[in-house]
Order: structure tokens, then C-alpha cells, then sequence
């Protein structure tokens, strides 16, 4: 079968998770947060194994072809065959396109290998104290040093840090009055020296988010992704996979967890249930454009945002209908199935309005890039 053809690899994929799936890694729900990930790592040393994450990417970076489609159903099957959520292999679809697009094909092909095998993981270094919003203001800076450059600053809310390998961090090569202008972006091995990591703890009692401090971190020029002074460019398509790839990737999951909840409709509920659904249709719709853009090597740019907006309302709708369907058993975590997880989800949801650019900056995206409105 020609599994170039997406609905080939689709029915392929699903037939061999038929096959395979009992015999395949799942995370218990009842182990802690280190113990998940690393069930979930197993899993995708398996599914490379068999071929099928190897797919979605081109054969020089050490994929077996196909597009940004193939991943989307690669995920869509293994949220329908029950399959946890990707977490930390998000990155898949938040950085690897965008490094794939701006740095050298070997280098980044190297890397790819290993985050598609299971033996790396990655995480994102953007954010910072005291810019996070306004990116072009941060103070992490990257001084020529040699063949190299000696990093040193502070970012915060990296998730997955705690756990990761390689940090793909922004930082400033030039000057502040640079700006945007005067940001490069690295790719740290965070077991340097000068690295120390940080784990937050978040309310739902997970430690997926930590703060990341480089002291006159050393970094190659080989691990420069891209030319000096064109990490804003990077950054851009970097949030645009975040805001639009991601939400695919998110709503495969969703659309599961809406499955399971509508179990428990009642007649008083059911009109809650069917908005929920809607908001996910909706998101589904329109994170399935951005996928196809993707897939013709296109980054969407500014608009990500209704893609992100649609995520945020619908992940927090799913999770308070939820709360209205299951009270106090979502609460408590008893009498329903993996009610502990269910409670987890729904304090994380509360930070979806927040990550990946609040609300608020997706709502003024939308209006200014996407809609024209006059602005100040």
C-alpha cells in the first residue's frame, strides 16, 4: 500500500494499532509525573521502531516522507485508539518545523532522529521574568566567545524543562535598542555547565513547568539555528506552530475526553455536552487549515491566533462542563474512571488562556492583522 496517500497511512496506522496496541506502553494514570513521561517516551521509541513516526517528515531530515498531514492523523489515530496525550513530544510539532525551516539540514536532522526515536527530549526557552508577552524585550544574552558564545540569563514557565535534553532559547546578540532585530536563536544541551534547572511546581500538582538559569553557558556556533540576528523570524514560526500546529495536536486528545464525558449527559445537560462538541468541531475545522498550510510549507503567522483562541475556549468549556457533569466526583476523584486525571486536566486547563500568548494578545492579534482595525 502506498502510504504516501494519507487515508492509506491513516487505515494502515489503525489497523496496526489494532494489532499492537495491547502490546504497546501506556501511561498509568496512578504514577507520578517523571513515570509517565518516561511510558510515554517508550511509546515513541516503539512507533519509530515500527516506521510510523518516522512519517510526516522528508527523507533527508531521516523521516520516510510525507507531510505535516501525516502527523496529524499519525495523532488522530492514537487518541482514538486511546493513547494518552503526546506532552512532552509536543515539541514535535512546536519546534521541529520551525528549526527544520531555518537550520542547517544535517545538524537539525541529527536531532530530529533523536526526539523522533524517544531518546531526547526538548523544550522551549523563550519566556523570561520579566518578558514574556513582549518578547523583544528580553535580557537573556548570547556574547560572541570564539567558535561560540557564552550564554547567560534566566527564562521562565519553560515547560518540560525538568525533564528535557535541549532548550531551543531566544536570546540577544545585539543590543536592547535592537530589539526583535537583535535576537539570535540557540539549541543548549542542558546538562552544560553553567545550566540549572528549576522545577514549579503547578497547582494540579505536576512539575511539567521550571525556570531555567544559564551562567556563562558556553554554545557552539553549530548549535546556532540559523545566521546571527534572526531568532525574531525564528520565534515567529516557532509561536505560529504553538498557536495552530498545537491545537491539532490538542484537539485529537479533546475530542477522546469529550467522548467519555458525554457517557454521563443527562437531559438537564445535554445542551452543555452539545456546545462543547461544537467548540471542538469548530477548532477542529480550523487548526485542520492550518495543518494544510503546513503541509505546503507554509507557517501560518498571525493566523495562529483563531486557532489558539477556539483552543482556549473549548479546552476550559470541556473541562467545566465537566465539573457541572461530574461534581464533586471530579472534585474528590472518586466513583469515576481516572477521576484524579480528570482533575489534573481541569486545573491545567486554567492556564490555556495564558500559554502560548494570553487571550488577551490573540484577541489584539485578530484584530489588527487579521481584521484591520485601526489601532494605537
Amino acid at each position: 500500500m502506498d502510504l504516501s496517500d494519507p487515508l492509506a497511512f491513516r487505515t494502515s496506522f489503525r489497523h496496526w494499532l489494532v494489532d499492537h496496541g495491547p502490546t504497546l506502553p501506556r501511561a498509568d494514570n496512578g504514577a507520578d509525573f517523571g513515570q509517565r513521561l518516561r511510558s510515554i517516551g517508550h511509546l515513541q521509541a516503539r512507533l519509530y521502531e515500527a516506521g510510523w513516526a518516522r512519517y510526516g517528515w522528508p527523507e533527508h531530515l531521516g523521516g520516510l516522507g510525507g507531510t505535516a498531514i501525516h502527523r496529524a492523523v499519525f495523532y488522530d489515530e492514537l487518541s482514538r485508539a486511546g493513547f494518552p496525550t503526546r506532552s512532552a513530544f509536543e515539541h514535535i510539532e512546536i519546534l521541529a518545523p520551525a528549526m527544520a525551516a531555518h537550520w542547517d539540514p544535517q545538524r537539525f536532522g541529527e536531532r530530529l532522529t533523536r526526539l523522533l526515536q524517544g531518546r531526547e527530549l526538548w523544550c522551549q526557552g523563550f519566556s523570561e521574568p520579566d518578558a514574556g508577552s513582549d518578547l523583544a524585550t528580553l535580557t537573556t544574552t548570547a556574547t560572541r566567545d570564539g567558535d561560540g558564545y557564552r550564554m547567560s540569563g534566566t527564562k521562565c514557565w519553560t515547560s518540560w524543562a525538568a525533564f528535557a535534553d535541549r532548550c531551543a532559547v531566544l536570546a540577544r546578540t545585539g543590543s536592547t535598542e535592537d530589539r526583535h532585530r537583535g535576537l539570535t536563536a540557540f539549541f543548549v544541551d542542558l546538562r552544560s555547565d553553567g545550566v540549572s534547572v528549576r522545577p514549579i511546581r503547578q497547582a494540579n500538582g505536576t512539575d511539567e513547568l521550571a525556570e531555567v538559569s544559564f551562567d556563562g553557558v558556553w554554545v557552539s556556533d553549530a548549535d546556532r539555528i540559523g545566521d546571527e540576528g534572526t531568532g525574531w523570524a525564528f520565534a515567529l514560526d516557532v509561536l505560529s506552530c504553538e498557536r495552530a500546529a498545537f491545537a491539532w495536536l490538542r484537539q485529537t486528545r479533546l475530542l477522546a475526553l469529550a467522548d467519555r464525558l458525554a457517557m454521563n449527559t443527562t437531559p438537564e445537560t445535554g445542551s452543555v455536552m452539545g456546545d462543547v462538541v461544537l467548540d471542538l468541531f469548530a477548532l477542529r475545522a480550523t487548526a485542520a487549515m492550518a495543518v494544510r498550510e503546513l503541509a505546503s510549507g507554509r507557517f501560518v503567522g498571525p493566523a495562529a491566533a483563531p486557532a489558539k483562541s477556539l483552543l482556549t475556549s473549548a479546552e476550559q468549556n470541556l473541562y467545566d462542563a465537566a465539573q457541572l457533569m461530574l461534581g464533586s466526583d471530579l472534585a474528590l476523584g472518586t466513583d469515576i474512571d481516572n477521576a484524579d486525571a480528570w482533575q489534573e486536566d481541569y486545573l491545567f486547563s486554567r492556564a490555556v488562556s495564558i500559554y502560548g500568548g494570553t487571550r488577551q494578545i490573540q484577541y489584539m492579534t485578530i484584530a489588527r492583522f487579521l481584521l484591520g482595525l485601526p489601532h494605537e
